[in-house]
């Protein structure tokens, strides 16, 4: 893993000055007597953090910044807490579920970057709240060494097979990443009463509880705690085999969807050197960077650096404003069957 964040940090590097696009200078001035942004991130450090930080501090020297990392749900509530004190830290929010509590709160401020223009309509705000910067795919996954590829459940029905009972496993904390977003998923996909029919079935199976996030379920799946995972991100899969697990996830479909999405705080100490932030990741240099770190970028302009893990398959995307609707009922349901 180490190493794949240097060759992202070193690809960054190495790009052509005419494949970034500079932002306005009237931003860069006035981010530089900021000098200083604070990011409220979910994404690992070694995995996209370091390379993107490296990257901006190359593009806008003299600006420096302040990373925290946790989960969604964590860096949701923290913010929330901070200015319920009247206490702002954060310039820069990310994250697949952190936008609904946030803009349900009010203390996002819109901003649309320049660069936002290659992200695709469905992974933003149209006012600008939020942009995704990168995508998240959800499916079950599989550890090679304890199931054959041939053998490992195709569809949503294969997981009910008795043969895997007591062999699956998920995070079954109160977010989407986990069981509560494969709820989601099947009730969305299937239909409230049929999606609700199946998962008391699957209930039968003794699904194993991960505590955790998403990144502790692919850890244990690659430790061999269950040859089955309900739900990891697929782009962890090339992460583990880098780090010479044998993992894989299952094209199960559809996946469930989210974008990580980025967005500045109503109460930012450093507005311009956020939205200066912001701009750099949403950049075809910054999309760049997320691509050679193993990550799915975003843009229109930018692939996924391994064939198959943004297109070819169906999917189930899971908006924030779907967050801020329907996420109560959908942890209403999971808790109901399976707590």
């Amino acid at each position: 893993m180490r190493w794949l964040a240097c060759a992202a940090l070193s690809t960054a590097i190495a790009l052509p000055v005419s494949e970034a696009r500079a932002a306005d200078q009237a931003l860069i001035d006035a981010a530089r007597k900021e000098g200083k942004v604070r990011w409220y991130t979910v994404i690992l450090v070694d995995e996209g953090i370091g390379p993107l930080v490296a990257g901006f501090k190359q593009r806008y020297p003299g600006i420096e910044i302040d990373v925290t990392r946790a989960n969604a749900v964590e860096n949701a509530r923290k913010i929330i807490d901070e200015d319920k004190a009247g206490h702002h830290e954060a310039d820069v929010f990310d994250g697949s579920t952190t936008a609904a509590p946030l803009f349900q709160a009010g203390l996002i401020a819109p901003y649309k970057a320049d660069s936002a223009k290659d992200i695709p309509d469905r992974y933003k705000h149209p006012e600008g709240y939020w942009t995704a910067l990168l995508l998240e795919f959800l499916a079950p996954g599989y550890n090679a060494d304890l199931a054959k590829a041939e053998d490992v459940p195709k569809s949503y029905q294969d997981l009910l097979d008795p043969k895997w009972r007591g062999k699956l496993m998920w995070s079954a904390g109160q977010n989407l990443t986990g069981g509560p977003g494969f709820a989601a998923n099947v009730t969305t996909v299937m239909g409230e009463r049929d999606g609700v029919a199946y998962l008391e079935k699957l209930k039968r199976q003794d699904i194993i509880d991960i505590k955790g996030t998403g990144h502790d379920v692919i850890e244990a799946l690659s430790a061999g705690r269950a040859p089955i995972a309900l739900q990891i991100f697929t782009h962890h899969t090339v992460l583990e085999r880098a780090l010479g697990h044998h993992v894989e996830w299952i094209k199960m479909e559809p996946v469930l969807g989210f974008g990580n999405n980025i967005g500045l705080l109503k109460h930012a100490p450093h507005p311009n050197a956020g939205k200066l932030l912001i701009d750099f990741i949403l950049s075809p240099e910054g999309q760049t960077v997320i691509r050679n770190a193993n990550h799915i970028p975003a843009s229109s302009k930018v692939d996924a650096a391994v064939p198959g893990l943004k297109n070819g398959f169906k999917v189930n995307y899971v908006s924030p404003l779907d967050v801020t609707e329907r996420n109560a009922e959908w942890q209403a349901t999971f808790n109901r069957i399976f707590r």
